[in-house]
């Protein structure tokens, strides 16, 4: 299993963030993050928005709630959250670029009296305990390393019956990332080593003081996504190795490709799924 460091997870995002605007029209949805598709969507950046969303309804988020975007990118989510349902959120990402990306969107939509951004390792922050009624992660948390190092500070940092939201990928059962060639492709060619189970998930929760308390199953929700990502990934794999082959390019953004591929594989054969999970601190 490749381990990656923090710095390692800031130079994934700030060099892979052109494809995203590429392929996942960034401007719009402002997510970096597969997005929940249903009748009623109808391109990528309406499903990235869609994941906000339904895991704002699934964590009946309360005008007034105090939000923690742990893993912000470029702030989209925490944005939405204010501007919908009227919360203070403070979101947090390892790469400097994204804070100040993610506060100038703020600015310019309106929200930077409600939305505020620092460049912080969510695995050790410097907010005091229980400051937070939700912990917001879509996407964010499977670059842990170890994941009940996350949950401890995420149960330090919520208020008493505080909630965890999740919209991330999880493995439906347990195995061994070393034995999945196609899963260690995706996952380290977006900086992560290894993602949880669902029922390691249930058990990261009990050993660190937290419950599931509601799981849903999106995976088919995230086809059209998945099938976008991998038509990004074969498209561009031909332009990436005549670029590669003239020009020094960056160590993740020369492999992206290849996790457009890979990731469809793997969710071909069922090696991942797409959760949404609410979490309570008891």
């Amino acid at each position: 299993m490749k381990l990656f460091s923090n710095e390692d997870i800031e130079n994934y995002y700030d060099q892979t963030e052109i494809h995203y605007r590429m392929h996942w029209k960034l401007e719009e949805g402002m997510g970096l993050h597969y997005g929940i598709w249903d009748e009623n969507t109808k391109n990528i950046a309406q499903a990235v928005l869609n994941t906000n969303h339904q895991l704002m309804t699934l964590g009946e988020i309360k005008p007034g709630d105090h939000v923690l975007d742990a893993g912000c990118g470029i702030g989209g989510s925490s944005i939405y959250l204010a501007k919908n349902k009227g919360c203070t959120v403070h979101g947090i990402t390892l790469s400097k670029k994204q804070v100040v990306t993610a506060s100038n969107l703020a600015k310019d939509l309106g929200v930077n009296d409600k939305v505020s951004f620092s460049q912080q390792d969510y695995n050790s922050t410097n907010f005091p305990s229980n400051t937070f009624d939700i912990v917001w992660c879509i996407e964010s948390m499977e670059t842990a390393t170890d994941k009940k190092i996350l949950f401890r500070e995420i149960n330090r940092l919520l208020k008493p019956g505080g909630k965890l939201l999740i919209g991330d990928i999880f493995k439906p059962e347990p195995y061994n990332i070393n034995d999945e060639p196609d899963m260690q492709v995706m996952l380290n060619g977006w900086a992560m080593s290894d993602i949880l189970s669902i029922s390691g998930l249930h058990e990261t929760a009990a050993a660190t003081g937290m419950v599931v308390d509601k799981l849903q199953n999106v995976t088919d929700k995230v086809l059209k996504s998945v099938q976008r990502m991998y038509l990004a990934g074969r498209a561009g794999g031909i332009g990436a190795k005549i670029y590669n082959f003239f020009f020094k390019s960056s160590q993740f953004s020369r492999l992206h490709y290849k996790t457009g591929i890979a990731q469809k594989k793997a969710y071909d054969n069922k090696k991942w799924g797409y959760y949404l999970v609410v979490c309570r601190k008891q």
